[in-house]
């Protein structure tokens, strides 16, 4: 009989073991892949960001309540978290927005949760995939799990398993479809922070690939979503680009985007500030848009596709502002001020980057992250319905909810070491 199971050995089911008492309860760590932490692996193009500055933030996440994720948070943010790696002499920089990347590269960060885990006593069996999940409760909790290395016990149990996001490495819902099965309440997984697909004109013989720009992107139909100003990038299937990216995250089906573009540059009434002063304007749109200014950067091609899709009747880009009429002014107002743009989909689990939805988190208690209706069953990390931004949050709420989870079945624990003397 294990003291604690631990379903995942990734980020969240890492980090919850090395932070359980060194040697004090048995643990053991299972998961179906053979290779530790592969998302860490990955994430940062092998460079991991590991947290923001910002982590701790409540409005940097979404749910059905992302209120439930303030306790963890506020318990175990990212000065915490930071505390404890460099005290392991690791080291971060700062990059854009707070995000936070490890020095020393995504496998010193693999190795660090390993280390920490193994001095915690935590065992670990990888490749055996977990098959069945019975709770027993005449004997006090008590879990049996049906795996590939057998038969398992254990007096807690912890799910850590991910999401379905980049199934390529092995990722899946199985942590949802447990909870599912257990009779909690699931909010539907979804792609998050994922490509979104366009279809023609847009993507009219793909001109507009790889063509990048700074956007404001907002959903005009959802006025609880953010609106945020970061690049965007086109791609040949659609838009990617952190912009893109971070309003997937709220994006649902037949829902436009507004784009404001070079929102930096041009101000909210630029065309009527042009139209007052078209005559001292003695500049073209390919002057002003192609110049040394970052702010109004924008490529010829997406100009020429973007205007020209427009169907209004706009002078050519090398004519300067004081030959352009009111009328067109304006129209061209409308379009860079206001644009709106409906995608067709996104690029689905292959290319999400995390899943949103989850295990509810009306089923959990926000304190320690255990089934309000199974005692001994906790959820963590990216299977619950917490879903952080793009640029470290998400790895934020996997230490987070660990350390949440390690603290209260720490104390749990020690109460029936007591019991038995």
């Amino acid at each position: 009989m294990h003291d604690v199971i631990v379903v995942g050995a990734g980020a969240a089911g890492l980090f919850f073991a090395g932070s359980l008492p060194p040697g004090r309860f048995r643990v053991l760590l299972v998961d179906h892949s053979t290779k530790l932490a592969e998302k860490i692996r990955i994430s940062g193009g092998g460079r991991c960001n590991i947290t923001n500055l910002e982590g701790a933030k409540l409005d940097r996440y979404h749910g059905q309540e992302p209120r439930f994720a303030r306790q963890a948070l506020n318990g175990f943010g990212p000065d915490a978290f930071l505390a404890q790696f460099r005290r392991d002499g690791l080291s971060v920089h700062e990059k854009h927005r707070g995000q936070l990347f490890c020095d020393q590269g995504s496998e010193a960060v693999i190795r660090w949760l390993d280390r920490r885990a193994q001095l915690a006593g935590a065992q670990r069996i990888m490749g055996s995939t977990v098959h069945a999940v019975r709770p027993d409760y005449d004997h006090g909790p008590c879990f049996s799990l049906e795996s590939d290395a057998g038969p398992l016990r254990s007096r807690m149990l912890v799910i850590a398993s991910g999401g379905p996001s980049i199934p390529a490495i092995g990722a899946s819902d199985w942590g949802q479809r447990l909870a599912a099965s257990l009779g909690l309440k699931l909010i539907e997984p979804r792609p998050a922070l994922v490509p979104l697909t366009l279809q023609a004109p847009w993507m009219a013989n793909a001109a507009l690939a790889g063509v990048s720009l700074n956007v404001r992107v907002s959903l005009p139909t959802q006025r609880s979503a953010p609106s945020f100003d970061e690049d965007l990038l086109f791609t040949h299937r659609g838009l990617s680009g952190p912009a893109i990216l971070q309003i997937s995250s709220y994006w649902a089906q037949d829902q436009a985007l507004e784009l404001r573009w070079a929102p930096n540059g041009l101000s909210r009434d630029f065309a009527e500030r042009w139209v007052k002063q078209k005559a001292t304007q003695r500049q073209s749109l390919e002057r002003i848009f192609g110049g040394s200014d970052p702010t109004l950067s924008m490529p010829r091609r997406f100009l020429q596709q973007r205007l020209g899709m427009s169907g209004a009747q706009l002078p050519e880009l090398t004519t300067t502002i004081d030959q352009w009429p009111d009328r067109a002014i304006r129209q061209l107002g409308q379009i860079l001020e206001r644009d709106r743009l409906l995608p067709t989909g996104t690029e689905g689990w292959k290319k999400a980057e995390v899943a949103a939805g989850g295990v509810d988190v009306a089923e959990l208690d926000p304190r320690s992250m255990q089934s309000l209706k199974h005692p001994g069953l906790f959820f963590l990390g990216e299977v619950v319905d917490i879903t952080g931004w793009l640029g470290g949050y998400n790895f934020q709420w996997a230490w987070s909810s660990a350390w949440s989870a390690a603290r209260a079945i720490s104390v749990i624990l020690e109460g029936y070491l007591n019991e038995r003397g």
